[in-house]
């Protein structure tokens, strides 16, 4: 769906999303993440692996079930990235020819440009992060690639496509972001390879996190109620498809590593539940977007403190706590 002429519909909230984005993306060249600055000599160390149970289960001596685990959510999360870069790509391309307030000079170019290439780096450095630690090859023969991106093959706006982008990656974001903030309370002189891959990456995922919320907080309420409903048609979709893609690593990296990674594993347990949470919050009553710290009432406040010695997801820091896995 192009347009020639500048569309009064975004006129409104073009400055506040062009001045955000700018803001956004200010320091990216700096601020980044990519897979040569990593020592992969120490990424799977014995101390490491301890430390991955540790993670995992609170103590080390589950060194094989915490590798598998870990395998599987950064495997996983490394196919979903690759297409999360993929549809930006192709959102940028359908908005060439699209002319309005908001699509216009650099900024809204630059943020999704920036975002794109940082996603294929972070798939390129999970990919590679899974197979120092298995062992093993951790991609599936059904990563339904070409299914999550049929999608987006729709005559949609580009910005329903990119409102519904945005969500849809967003609850594994703020997932990954209560990860590092327990590694970091785990290790807070950051002296172990995965709580520096995940420190590093959340360089990035901190500015792919505040692009989210302009989608949710800015164009989103800027789209007719029929495109908001398309967005919604649309997350559905990929939602299911990345539930499928799950329950494809799992099955995978089971098998690969002959081990099943969830039994006792109480930080799968509680991960799950907060993923569950997240996603069952991100719409409020009234259709409006809510953003992870706005999500976090008791019960899942509760876990996401539990889980990482933080009373927030992205907003500003708590004093720290001690994470506890049990109940």
């Amino acid at each position: 769906m192009t347009a020639t002429t500048t569309d009064p519909q975004f006129a409104a909230v073009a400055e506040a999303v062009r001045s955000e984005l700018a803001t956004v993306t200010h320091l990216a060249h700096i601020n980044t993440f990519h897979p040569g600055a990593f020592d992969w000599t120490a990424a799977a160390t014995p101390d490491e692996l301890a430390y991955l149970s540790q993670v995992a289960f609170g103590e080390p001596g589950h060194e094989a079930a915490a590798v598998a685990y870990i395998t599987k959510e950064l495997a996983q999360l490394a196919e979903i990235e690759r297409h999360v870069s993929t549809v930006l790509a192709l959102i940028m391309g359908e908005l060439h020819d699209l002319r309005d307030d908001i699509n216009t000079s650099h900024e809204l170019h630059h943020a999704l440009s920036c975002f794109a290439a940082e996603e294929i780096q972070h798939a390129n450095t999970f990919y590679r992060y899974a197979r120092e630690i298995s062992g093993v090859e951790p991609r599936v023969f059904q990563g339904l690639f070409t299914e999550r991106l049929a999608v987006f093959r729709t005559d949609d706006h580009p910005y329903v496509k990119l409102v519904a982008l945005c969500l849809s990656a967003y609850v594994g974001e703020s997932v990954i972001t209560v990860y590092e903030h327990r590694t970091d309370a785990l290790d807070p002189q950051r002296a172990h390879f995965f709580t520096r891959l995940l420190h590093t990456h959340g360089l990035d995922e901190a500015r792919h996190v505040k692009i989210d919320h302009v989608a949710m907080k800015l164009l989103h309420p800027a789209l007719t109620p029929e495109q908001q409903a398309r967005v919604r048609v649309l997350l559905e979709q990929i939602e299911d498809l990345n539930r499928r893609l799950a329950g494809n690593f799992q099955e995978a990296t089971s098998k690969a590593l002959d081990i099943d990674y969830t039994l006792g594993n109480p930080a799968a347990a509680i991960q799950l539940e907060i993923t569950k949470g997240f996603g069952a919050r991100l719409f409020a009553e009234d259709g409006t977007l809510r953003d992870a710290d706005e999500m976090l009432d008791a019960e899942l406040l509760d876990l996401v403190i539990r889980f990482s010695g933080r009373g927030s997801v992205h907003g500003t820091a708590t004093p720290p706590l001690t994470p506890s896995l049990a109940g």
